[in-house]
């Protein structure tokens, strides 16, 4: 396809954003509890790729606020109107699998891999440059662009919560976040994750411990028993040795169950290692507590608590076991739940707790569903600025059990930055991201502000 205006007008920040991306991958910005405190809310991890955005655009001329270290918010412009912009700093463990350094940008055959390539610090510093472009260009004035850069989207999306409800900033008149895929995002499921609880004393289980976040299928569960042959006779008989692996020392036995990561919205995509443990336990003890958790975690819909559910533009309903640890005796179950807008968010809380009962259940944090007809202005214009800068025309708009930073504000759609037909590995090893795809992300993005902006505009 012939390169368009954007193309020529952001090729020249090609370079630095390559540089950019190199340093901002390389900043470990997991969720780290083990250094949160008042002034790292997120921990040190998260808060220094708060500052890295912060410095950067400052040193680019543009006014930079960070609150508290939960957000950055880069500005530019005035005006009754907003366009505003959603990306995040933080991301999700780097787990086991990787090829490479995962805190480290490799390139290979043009092929850009690394923690944070795709998921989101690749999309957010080709939205930054794409912003820059227009702006040491003129294309911009008549209304003010926030370009906000959370530090929590992983891991509950409390920095937004913080800009929007706490400090009580005003919302987007319209906006986008590169969270997700292209073409665009009309429609995301709604998104609880919920926590179960109860005392499990079993004799001979000392721990279980699996997972690295609500929304990851679990990948690794580790259970540690007291040495007992019927066990391992149990798990040599009904398990291969890559779905179970055994060490044991000092009269302990660690069972070590392996799954296959995956995004929490597709758990059909992955292997849960948690659930694996959680049944072979359950055949072994016979324990009621655990048999009921094999019973409900035995489908990937939800069906088994009661909350099954369907539609025609979103699917079907997803649940996701993404934490599992008994220790000193309780154990805490935490899912996380994605449901279609055919669904009543009331009712399928109360299957809930009643299903699980006699666990105690607690709602840990909640996304509300997101949808928005195919003919609103804000899909149709988002959508032409993709078509009109990469000549597709084929693809349609996507409904996804993903939830996407978009739900965290108010007219505000996912918009990029995967393209159709290639599969980034977000939240999984090996993440990738085409260099060439950063690129054309970096004029689509020049071009859907320039085109929301006009929107702006007519509205005066």
């Amino acid at each position: 396809m012939k390169k368009t205006v954007f193309d020529k007008l952001t090729s020249k920040y090609q370079k630095d954003l390559l540089k950019s991306l190199n340093e901002f991958v390389a900043i470990n910005s997991v969720y780290d509890e083990s250094s949160v405190s008042e002034k790292d809310p997120f921990g040190v991890g998260v808060s220094s790729a708060l500052h890295y955005i912060a410095d950067l655009a400052k040193k680019d001329g543009f006014d930079v606020n960070v609150y508290d270290n939960k957000v950055t918010e880069i500005l530019y412009g005035r005006g009754k109107k907003n366009l505003t912009i959603l990306a995040h700093a933080d991301v999700v463990p780097a787990g086991t699998g990787w090829n490479q350094p995962p805190f480290k940008v490799v390139e290979r055959k043009d092929v850009l891999y690394g923690r944070g390539v795709a998921d989101d610090k690749g999309p957010l510093l080709a939205t930054y440059y794409a912003l820059k472009a227009l702006r040491d260009n003129g294309y911009l004035g008549g209304y003010q662009i926030r370009f906000l850069v959370g530090g929590n989207e992983e891991s509950g999306s409390l920095c937004m919560e913080h800009y929007f409800h706490t400090l009580k900033k005003e919302q987007p008149t319209l906006g986008f976040s590169p969270d997700s895929d292209f073409p665009l995002i009309y429609a995301e499921k709604g998104i609880i994750n919920f926590e179960i609880s109860h005392k499990l004393k079993i004799p001979g289980l000392i721990s279980i411990d699996g997972g690295v976040a609500s929304n990851a299928v679990i990948e690794r569960c580790e259970v540690k028993f007291e040495l007992n042959n019927d066990f391992l006779n149990f798990i040599m008989k009904n398990y291969h040795r890559d779905e179970a692996e055994i060490h044991t020392e000092d009269d302990i036995t660690t069972v070590i169950f392996h799954g296959k990561a995956a995004h929490g919205a597709l758990p059909e995509l992955g292997i849960n290692a948690g659930t694996r443990a959680i049944i072979c336990l359950a055949e072994f003890t016979k324990d009621p507590l655990l048999v009921q958790l094999k019973k409900a975690f035995a489908s990937l819909d939800g069906s088994g608590y009661g909350c099954k559910g369907v539609s025609k533009n979103m699917g079907h309903n997803s649940s996701n076991v993404g934490l599992i640890k008994l220790e000193n005796d309780v154990l805490t179950v935490v899912t996380n739940f994605r449901y279609v807008e055919t669904c009543d968010r009331n009712e399928l809380v109360t299957n809930m707790k009643n299903s699980f009962k006699p666990f105690a259940f607690k709602i840990l944090a909640e996304h509300k569903l997101l949808f928005y007809p195919k003919d609103n202005v804000l899909i149709s214009t988002l959508l032409k600025s993709y078509q009109d800068e990469t000549g597709d025309y084929r693809s349609e708009p996507l409904a996804i059990g993903g939830g996407t930073y978009a739900k965290e504000a108010d007219n505000v759609v996912a918009f990029g930055m995967q393209f159709p037909g290639w599969e980034s590995n977000m939240h999984s090893p090996g993440e990738a991201m085409k260099k060439e795809d950063l690129f054309k992300g970096m004029s689509i993005y020049a071009r859907a502000i320039v085109d929301l902006g006009k929107l702006l505009k007519d509205e005066d």
